[in-house]
């Protein structure tokens, strides 16, 4: 019998959704423990947050690289295909090993019913756990608390922010969202948490556990292009971050995070890291036919205005205009409202998911009669067209769908 193709099997486990993370643990445990995979590495750091999470998980996973150690690292959702999610020392694993992986699921689940995310983080916890791997990074797909990832007690949990997203599921509030990312914590267990002001469900909850808590700017942070950082043994060290594609704040509590589980870091770790590590579609500066693209799947209000910031200090003095493009349960209005004050034109696109939205339709969400809606290439010509001069900027936003598009129409996928 011919052995199916990565493709038929993505296809066989169905389509992700939120909505499974409200199944709990129980049943992804049991397949789990008969695969004997929920001490994937010598040492995992398991990542959550409302945003962040990506570029937290690849500068760690850079780090520890850097430093000379073996690293398993997964991630979610990909922008362009299934291997994307599995790597093991920086390397996107092949589809064989993938399918491979699957069939060992798929042969100890027994009669347990697993969703899509669920079939995707078993199999790569086991990829990991067939590596003898020194340490594992994974990366919480939604929430924290009932998250398959969970199923992995980590040696530092680590979670970058808190902000309003996932609502359905997570709650209205930061303190209820809160209370599900603090789900990955542990007893006794190191939390490095970069959000400056955290609500109080995370100290809580790390004081509930007696687990020593880092918070960014108190116990951590950067300045002016250096990181601090505090180790395990309670040494504050500084390192020169340089250009780097990844946020000094994620930067920061990468660092910290691989600190406190034990890497022990030198400037010239730092620095190769900093140079090696990418993350597409967060903040990602692209030149491409004589223009500036800015291409960041920030899908939330604290995201979008995250990446007003940025803007306004790096681009203060170029018109930019905006390709958006969002998912039906996504606050379209709050993100356009964040990066208004740096954008001088909105377009809407279509977004093609099981939980896309109609460009139309997120036009009328945001209360921009006046602006254009269509599909991603309709819109994208309209931005174009209206472009000025050679300085304009196109920046696409708002999914992963969409900047997966723009990333394969600029050829970069």
């Amino acid at each position: 019998m011919e052995t199916p193709t990565l493709a038929a099997w993505l296809d066989r486990i169905g389509v992700e959704h939120p909505r499974g993370v409200e199944r709990g643990l129980d049943r992804v445990r049991v397949v789990a423990d008969r695969l004997g995979v929920v001490r994937p590495a010598a040492k995992t750091l398991v990542v959550a947050g409302t945003n962040g999470k990506g570029s937290t998980t690849a500068f760690a996973e850079h780090l520890l690289l850097a430093a000379g150690h073996s690293v398993g690292t997964t991630t979610s959702p990909h922008l362009h295909r299934f291997n994307e999610r599995i790597r093991i020392n920086g390397r996107e694993v092949d589809d064989e090993t993938i399918v491979d992986a699957l069939e060992s699921v798929e042969s100890r689940r027994g009669g347990v019913d697993l969703s899509y995310f669920e079939y995707a983080t078993l199999a790569a916890l086991l990829v990991m756990s067939r590596n003898a791997l020194d340490y594992a990074v994974l990366e919480v797909g939604l929430g924290g608390r009932l998250d398959a990832v969970n199923i992995v007690d980590g040696d530092v949990a680590v979670i970058t922010s808190i902000g309003l997203d996932h609502q359905e599921y997570l709650g209205e509030t930061r303190e209820s969202i809160g209370r599900e990312k603090a789900g990955v914590m542990r007893p006794g267990v190191p939390v490095v948490c970069g959000d400056p002001n955290p609500p109080a469900s995370i100290p809580g909850r790390a004081g509930e556990l007696g687990a020593p808590l880092l918070v960014a700017t108190r116990d951590f942070g950067q300045r002016d292009g250096q990181l601090w950082v505090r180790s395990r043994d309670g040494h504050r060290r500084t390192f020169e971050l340089g250009l780097s594609a990844v946020d000094p704040v994620n930067a920061a509590t990468a660092a910290t995070a691989v600190s406190q589980a034990g890497c022990a870091l030198a400037q010239r770790t730092v620095t190769r890291a900093a140079r090696t590590v990418r993350n597409p579609g967060r903040l990602e500066i692209v030149e491409h036919g004589g223009r500036t693209w800015i291409l960041d799947v920030a899908h939330n209000p604290h995201a979008a205005a995250f990446l007003g910031d940025r803007l306004r200090s790096t681009f203060a003095d170029r018109t930019i205009r905006a390709l958006v493009g969002c998912l039906e349960d996504k606050d379209v209005a709050g993100i356009v409202a964040a990066l208004r004050p740096q954008v001088a034109e909105f377009a809407y696109a279509d977004t093609s998911s099981p939980r896309g939205r109609a460009g139309s339709a997120l036009r009328s969400a945001a209360c921009d009669p006046h602006s254009f809606a269509g599909s991603s290439d309709e819109a994208l010509a309209h931005l174009l067209a209206r472009c000025e001069s050679d300085g304009d900027v196109i920046m696409a936003l708002g999914s992963f769908d969409i900047v997966e598009r723009v990333r394969t129409r600029l050829g970069i996928h």
